[in-house]
């Protein structure tokens, strides 16, 4: 697979480039993102994270970091949704990371790729989102919304919200105009031995104490995990929850 800049600078160059093959996409739909919401007392991290256009030949890097346990930290999560118990997953622009792609693209990838760690029991997984044509509908489809202050804006569905759970399965939103649309849950493609990075078991050793030490400290056991508390998704009034059709 090329980069988005190889490709373009290719299609460039070449006559009769298969550029002809590209969707179109009007210039006002946003460059796609993804975002990662996690629960606070099951936090994981995403190590490499990329999309997949096989049409186009390209694959676009996401930007990733690591300070998911500071993004998930119950009092910073409980700022914003007060109600939040540490176990379910919390819906809400200030409690979900998101990230852009190094190389920017409005075109949508037909698949999107996670490595990621659940750091509460240091396992490593792989998950990819095949893009459905109802997603790709539904991410160019031109809404309207009214902000909270009162100024109505045109959007977009544009931003992949992936939501880990501990066992390894992830649900999956289309996000945007004051929406999260409910699109999937979906099983590990594959469950490696190390992260992305070769990172083993042994190498979490801190990160899985500090995950026992904020349990300790939010009065939680983390086993045997509650489903029915982790399955309930939290988000604020101003948003809604609907689901793809």
């Amino acid at each position: 697979m090329k980069k988005i800049i190889s490709t373009g600078m290719l299609c460039l160059l070449l006559a009769g480039c298969s550029m002809v093959n590209r969707e179109r996409v009007p210039d006002e739909v946003p460059n796609w993102r993804v975002g990662y919401t996690m629960p606070s007392l099951y936090p994981v991290r995403v190590t490499k994270a990329y999309g997949i256009n096989t049409q186009e030949d390209w694959t676009s890097i996401l930007h990733t970091h690591s300070q998911f346990m500071t993004v998930s930290a119950l009092k910073r999560v409980k700022e914003y949704l007060p109600n939040y118990d540490g176990y379910g997953l919390p819906l809400h622009l200030f409690t979900t990371a998101s990230y852009s792609q190094v190389q920017y693209t409005n075109h949508l990838p037909d698949k999107v790729v996670l490595y990621w760690t659940s750091l509460f029991d240091a396992k490593f997984y792989i998950t990819e989102l095949d893009v459905t044509p109802k997603m790709k509908a539904l991410a160019y489809k031109k809404q309207s919304y009214i902000r909270p202050d009162g100024i109505k804006r045109t959007c977009y569905q544009s931003q992949f919200d992936f939501g880990f759970l501990p066992n390894g399965q992830v649900k999956v939103w289309l996000e945007g105009c004051g929406k999260y649309t409910y699109v999937t849950e979906l099983s590990p493609t594959s469950t490696p031995e190390t992260d992305y990075n070769g990172s083993t078991y042994s190498d979490h050793n801190q990160t899985r104490n500090a995950v026992l030490k904020r349990a300790k400290k939010a009065n939680a056991t983390l086993t045997p995990i509650p489903w029915d508390k982790v399955n309930k998704v939290y988000t604020s009034k101003h948003f809604t929850v609907d689901q793809l059709h």
